[in-house]
């Protein structure tokens, strides 16, 4: 991709969209501030405002790139994992929410204290450090690989500008920075969306119609996968009732969601927001995954214009650079920039909130001021912010990035979930048996992905059958790339990356490699 494509206005509007963010998030900076003002915004948030951060939270660069990448290479059946979350915001509204507002918690781990006892709150407090410092790592990882690959700057470089411009504002304002530069930053995603969707279906000869014509013969608009095979992982099953219980993980459990509860002024604004969030997700969500299904159509007809395409991941910005260009470039850009920035704000002040909150306060110091809360929740802050931008630098190896949280959260979410539920739901479960259950889960779950078969079926970009490729044992395939008649397989074992090469039948502009019924797209790329 040349980086020509993006001239000096897309940089100024990119440069001016993060320096307002800044400005404006570090205007809620407050000397002399409370812990209730910094960590929970003083408890005054109304439904609306707390709503758009929570759909925020959910659109990352990992669902604005992630989710057309997929459809591009996939199907419609993934978006059931959005549209979950009217199935679980019921149950967190009727049954989590008015547990929590009983009290007035500042981390969802202080109730399994009150419940359990002490090791099972840090026990859930340890794994959401882990869930959640994972997810922002992923989150700064996307947009910078994005800006990496259309300006050809260092990774690293653009990694440093991403973490250092959003820790920033995050140490200064607090919750209140986080809401309200969330509720600017969504306002550019969905301008950016919007863009892009109508532009995109302008491209295509004959609109609409052609679009949907060649995306349900190439099987893009498949929705409904009713199978039973435990292999496929975006079957009915699987991404419904399966994103289900991750989105009730989520809603229910996640400090960085529940913490934007606990700023609401009541209960009832609370339930509210949660509702609100749910109901915004799937129509933006649906315009998302229906993107790749147009990009598709509109490479169909052009094929030769992928040749530069650095990395599948990048199919949206990619199309918008090399096809759309001028100052639309700087601002599909800056909303992708817009989605993680407000991610990672909320993740890095819930990560700090529950390190200052469940371990500090409890273990180290439990009765330091409220001066020093604050000034601990700021160091932790800057900590966790420099903790998830090197982090970042090695969210790669996770493969597509659509999957890679929800690879994470699928080991992670269950078990925390569980011991909520116990807690919640019955009145003879200890800590301890709580803590074994979830111990139980967790390797019950590694060992299915052990043994998970990871069989690929190559294929070209029209579906046809090129080959089957399997794993040496030890082995994690991370990406196929193609060039003069042969794949470079690129494998993980015991933590080093290897490649080896694969003869194909015929030198294809597009291979796709699938998991069974899973279809993968990599574009022709010089493995050099």
């Amino acid at each position: 991709m040349s980086t020509s494509s993006f001239g000096l206005v897309n940089w100024l509007i990119l440069a001016g969209y993060i320096l307002a963010v800044s400005v404006v998030g570090s205007l809620f900076y407050r000397s002399k501030t409370s812990s209730r003002e910094f960590f929970l915004g003083g408890r005054g948030m109304k439904a609306i405002p707390v709503a758009i951060s929570l759909v925020a939270a959910d659109m990352s660069a990992i669902t604005y790139m992630g989710a057309p990448a997929w459809t591009f290479r996939h199907n419609m059946e993934l978006v059931w994992c959005s549209w979950s979350y009217l199935l679980a915001a019921p149950i967190v509204i009727f049954l989590f929410m008015p547990f929590y507002s009983r009290f007035k918690f500042y981390t969802a781990y202080e109730y399994l204290e009150r419940r359990f006892d002490l090791k099972t709150r840090l026990m859930g407090g340890a794994i959401f450090l882990l869930l959640r410092g994972s997810h922002v790592a992923i989150v700064i990882y996307a947009p910078s690989l994005v800006l990496s690959l259309i300006t050809g700057m260092p990774l690293a470089g653009c990694v440093l500008i991403m973490g250092v411009c959003t820790t920033l504002y995050t140490t200064l304002g607090g919750m209140k920075a986080v809401i309200w530069t969330d509720v600017m930053q969504f306002t550019m995603l969905i301008g950016g969306l919007v863009m892009v969707g109508w532009l995109s279906v302008s491209h295509v000869p004959g609109g609409v119609h052609t679009v949907f014509q060649v995306a349900s013969e190439a099987g893009r608009l498949h929705l409904f996968n009713f199978s039973t095979d435990l292999t496929q992982t975006t079957t009915f099953w699987a991404t419904a009732i399966g994103g289900g219980f991750m989105a009730l993980s989520t809603l229910g459990t996640d400090q960085a969601y529940l913490q934007r509860y606990f700023t609401t002024s009541s209960l009832r604004q609370g339930q509210w927001s949660i509702l609100l969030d749910a109901i915004i997700i799937v129509p933006v969500s649906l315009v998302l995954y229906l993107a790749g299904p147009t990009l598709y159509t509109f490479y169909h007809f052009h094929p030769a214009a992928l040749k530069d395409l650095p990395s599948s991941d990048a199919i949206l910005p990619f199309f918008v650079v090399t096809e759309l260009g001028g100052w639309f470039s700087g601002l599909v850009v800056g909303s992708i920039f817009a989605a993680s920035m407000a991610v990672m704000s909320a993740g890095i002040n819930s990560l700090t909130t529950v390190s200052t909150m469940d371990f500090y306060k409890r273990l180290i110091r439990p009765n330091c001021s409220d001066a020093e809360t604050v000034l601990v929740g700021r160091t932790g802050t800057i900590a966790w912010g420099a903790i998830a931008t090197m982090g970042a630098l090695f969210a790669h190896r996770l493969g597509p990035i659509i999957n890679a949280f929800n690879m994470i959260n699928s080991f992670l979410g269950g078990p925390i979930l569980g011991i909520f539920l116990l807690g919640m739901l019955t009145r003879r479960t200890r800590g301890t048996g709580a803590i074994l259950g979830a111990t139980a889960g967790l390797m019950s779950v590694s060992l299915l992905a052990w043994k998970s078969d990871q069989t690929l079926e190559l294929l070209d970009l029209q579906g046809k059958h090129m080959g089957t490729l399997a794993p040496d044992p030890g082995e994690q395939i991370d990406n196929v790339l193609t060039r003069n008649g042969r794949a470079l397989v690129l494998a993980t074992r015991d933590g080093k990356v290897s490649g080896r090469w694969l003869e194909l039948r015929y030198a294809p502009e597009i291979l796709t490699y699938a998991f069974p019924d899973v279809t993968r797209a990599t574009s022709e790329s010089n493995p050099a």
